[in-house]
């Protein structure tokens, strides 16, 4: 069996751990950096998108509002139309006797 013999001071343990440490440190910071911008630009797309879902809906409230204050078609009720068709049913059952 092969035996490397290895010998380390303290000291430049520590400094390899420390280095590796703050490598690993500012590796990470700048991955969440990026993904904290990417979330703010996200952010922001989306209050943009709802700010023109809201605006079409206000548009499309006063389009409704307009059209309904000038309409002056008349509007004939549902109600008249099933007197007429039950006056109808009972002129055909009155026929047949």
């Amino acid at each position: 069996m092969l035996l490397i013999k290895l010998y380390l001071d303290v000291s430049v343990l520590i400094g390899i751990i420390a280095i590796a440490f703050a490598t690993g440190f500012l590796l990470r910071g700048s991955q969440l950096k990026k993904h904290k911008s990417r979330v703010c630009e996200l952010e922001s797309e989306m209050m943009t998108s709802h700010a023109e879902i809201l605006e079409l809906q206000r548009d499309r409230l006063l389009l409704e509002e307009k059209l309904k204050g000038s309409s002056n078609i008349p509007v004939i009720p549902i109600t008249a139309k099933e007197e007429k068709k039950s006056d109808k049913l009972q002129d055909k059952s009155v026929s047949k006797k």
